[in-house]
């Protein structure tokens, strides 16, 4: 087995959790391919397609600059022996997730944190293999979740290259198998310079709300989300949206009515 390491920076790297990979990474043989200063999804497909460039790499590893690693996590993946598996960490506050999980616990798309994914199942995958041009809206109707896709090639947007890439694995039968939850770090200030005292302010994340994937701020709204959630019992990936359904200021709702799809 070798490991191919994909860690996109954004030109800083919290020493924390590159001490932690380097710790879980020491009994294997790996090599780590760097990204910097790259936009998403450059700073993944420029480092993964060098890697794949090497016929000898069996697994890819994907591990972002800010995570906190529980000890012996990638044994432990490497163990499962699944075409994908990841961890579950909170998104911007305690309490988040990244993970959204199936009726049967397979993970419908994950986050790119710590993601471990065959070579195999990436060589078969289309070109750029990370894409940010789609978003994924959903709802939960009649204890079904329902998912479609939205073109956001022309408009402003964050991350989506792990929700595009979650579903492209669980639409063809290989889902990412949820192994563990992790914690993040924030930058919280810079240090400031011309101090012996000039560390940077840290926060860390370290409580995963299991399916809290929403991005809205309502408390109430998320707990009715979570709570809606734990009763679906099948899911459905449409091609195209709902009849019933317009996007408002980028956000799906309701035709005639308030109610957003978180």
């Amino acid at each position: 087995m070798r490991l191919a390491v994909i860690l996109p920076s954004r030109g800083l790297l919290f020493s924390e959790s590159f001490e932690e990979l380097l710790r879980e990474l020491k009994p294997f043989d790996y090599k780590i391919f760097f990204a910097h200063g790259l936009p998403i999804p450059d700073c993944f497909n420029r480092p993964l397609e060098k890697a794949l460039a090497d016929k000898t790499v069996t697994h890819v590893l994907f591990c972002e600059d800010d995570m906190m690693l529980p000890k012996g996590i990638l044994k432990k993946m490497i163990e499962l022996d699944v075409p994908a598996t990841a961890l579950d960490y909170p998104f911007k506050k305690d309490g988040e997730a990244t993970i959204l999980h199936d009726p049967a616990g397979y993970a419908l798309y994950s986050g790119t944190g710590f993601l471990l994914v065959w070579r195999e199942v990436l060589d078969k995958m289309p070109q750029p293999i990370m894409r940010t041009d789609l978003a994924w809206d959903l709802r939960i109707q009649n204890h079904r979740l329902v998912m479609w896709p939205r073109d956001v090639s022309k408009i402003k947007t964050y991350g989506l290259h792990d929700i595009n890439f979650g579903l492209t694995l669980w639409t063809n039968g290989l889902p990412i198998v949820p192994a563990a939850p992790a914690g993040q770090r924030k930058l919280i200030a810079l240090g400031q310079p011309n101090t012996n005292h000039g560390a940077h302010l840290i926060r860390t994340l370290t409580k995963v709300g299991i399916d809290n994937i929403t991005k809205t701020e309502d408390e109430e709204a998320k707990l009715k989300w979570v709570a809606a959630l734990s009763q679906v019992k099948e899911v459905e990936i449409l091609d195209e949206m709902p009849d019933d359904v317009v996007v408002i200021d980028g956000q799906a709702r309701i035709k005639g009515g308030d109610d957003i799809i978180i």
